[in-house]
């Protein structure tokens, strides 16, 4: 690849085109990756924004972006289909003509013939660029994009408009494929924009993770923090658990660690007993280690989440040296037959009592010759609820060598995957809580 001129700029603005993000068909999973990926690097990404397949408003997009920042991406429109406008909008932005790349073309004819397919003619398409414009080669598919230095073209345009520009403007475009996208910004991408800031500070962050506090709650002890300007605090929900972000720019990590530990020893004096872990911990992947240093093994009986803990214990790799053996026992046949649940408790209590969760508990963890034996049954909904047993009422057992404990949860009337996904936070909180106190 042509070696390029380095440049210094810090303010990215992304522009997602295609008007099937705007239908709401697909995920527009580019706008994670690009976000995090930016801030790894040091470059803030101030806007973002979504435009369908429209030739006018793809170039108004432009417009505004090259106005605010000083690197615009784009991804999406750069196939060989006549709604795939990207190239061509660029090229008649700043007035100039497309070229030809035979070498492009060679490219594509070369993936084609590996892939033992016949290229259709459209595709000649995907070797023209506006002129002045690099490729950015495409390892992973047919549609190259573009690097394209446009300070010069941008400086004219706004001097007529007599607006005066000192920084340098950037274009990268990217197919909306997240696959090849992600394969263009790894292998070419990211070498070069790295270097066009290797002086500036870069982005550190850290997550804390926090199970049994709510947002709010966790604000208000911590609201003094949150308030910090550098670094910085700030709540991320997600489902059934709180995160809090420490971030701060810093020229190396090292003087980042320093800042990030202070604020973070703050929040641990205020919230400790409700943070389960860090960055990429998830409440399973805390309870699979501690069960592997423990050297100890699990075995689960699930009524009412229908293998929802199981498969998020068994998500984590090397999970087969704790995890045993696991069962889905929806019946109350099957809780007797394989659980050894008594006909006597599911006739007094109902299949949804401590008494068969404590059954169900106690079975799995002898049919599984495990350590711990845990279980749930309950009603997920929507259908089911008593007046006294209504829908999100479920139960918890776990027993051990000496342990033996049961919990009553209240999850309302919520909806069925809610309820599931809230009673699998508690179960696989309360089997970490357990491990971590002196009663096992």
């Amino acid at each position: 690849m042509t070696k390029l001129v380095i440049i210094n700029f810090m303010k990215a603005e992304i522009i997602f085109i295609g008007t099937e993000l705007l239908l709401g068909q697909i995920l527009n999973t580019n706008a994670v990756f690009l976000s995090k990926e930016l801030a790894s690097i040091g470059i803030d990404c101030y806007y973002q924004t979504v435009v369908g397949d429209n030739k006018d408003r793809i170039k108004a997009s432009f417009r505004a972006a090259l106005e605010r920042a000083d690197l615009v991406i784009t991804t999406g429109g750069l196939g060989p289909t006549s709604d795939d406008l990207t190239i061509e909008c660029w090229a008649e932005f700043f007035e100039k003509p497309m070229i030809f790349d035979e070498a492009v073309l060679q490219a594509v004819k070369a993936r084609f013939a590996k892939a033992n397919k016949i290229m259709s003619p459209s595709n000649t398409k995907l070797a023209y660029r506006p002129e002045s414009s690099l490729v950015l080669p495409n390892p992973a598919g047919s549609a190259p994009g573009i690097i394209w230095d446009v300070t010069e073209l941008y400086r004219a345009t706004s001097k007529a408009k007599g607006l005066n520009v000192n920084s340098k403007k950037l274009v990268l475009t990217f197919p909306g494929v997240p696959r090849e996208m992600h394969a263009m910004w790894k292998e070419t991408a990211i070498d070069f924009l790295s270097k066009e800031i290797h002086t500036a500070k870069k982005l550190f962050y850290k997550e804390l993770k926090f199970f049994g506090i709510g947002e709010s709650s966790l604000a208000e002890r911590l609201q003094n923090l949150l308030d910090l300007e550098d670094p910085t605090v700030a709540p991320l929900v997600s489902e059934g658990e709180c995160r809090l972000r420490i971030a701060t720019k810093a020229l190396n990590q090292e003087e980042a660690f320093t800042k990030i530990e202070s604020i973070e020893k703050q929040i641990r004096e205020k919230a400790q007993e409700f943070i389960y872990g860090q960055d990429s911990d998830t409440l399973e992947s805390v309870v699979g280690k501690l069960l592997f240093e423990k050297q100890q093994t699990l075995a689960v009986a699930e009524s009412c989440t229908g293998g929802l803990i199981s498969k998020r214990l068994t998500d984590i790799s090397g999970s087969s040296r704790y995890i045993k053996f696991n069962l889905v026992t929806y019946s109350n046949e099957s809780k007797q037959k394989f659980l050894n649940v008594t006909s006597q408790s599911l006739e007094s209590f109902g299949a949804v009592s401590e008494q068969v969760a404590l059954e169900m508990a106690a079975g799995i963890k002898e049919l599984a010759k495990t350590n711990w034996g845990m279980a749930v049954t309950g009603i997920a909904g929507t259908e089911g609820g008593t007046e006294d047993k209504p829908v999100g009422t479920v139960y918890l057992a776990i027993v051990g060598e000496n342990f033996k404990e049961v919990k009553k949860l209240q999850l309302g009337n919520r909806s069925r995957s809610d309820i599931r996904w809230g009673t699998a936070q508690e179960a696989i909180n309360w089997m970490r809580q357990i491990l971590l106190s002196e009663k096992n």
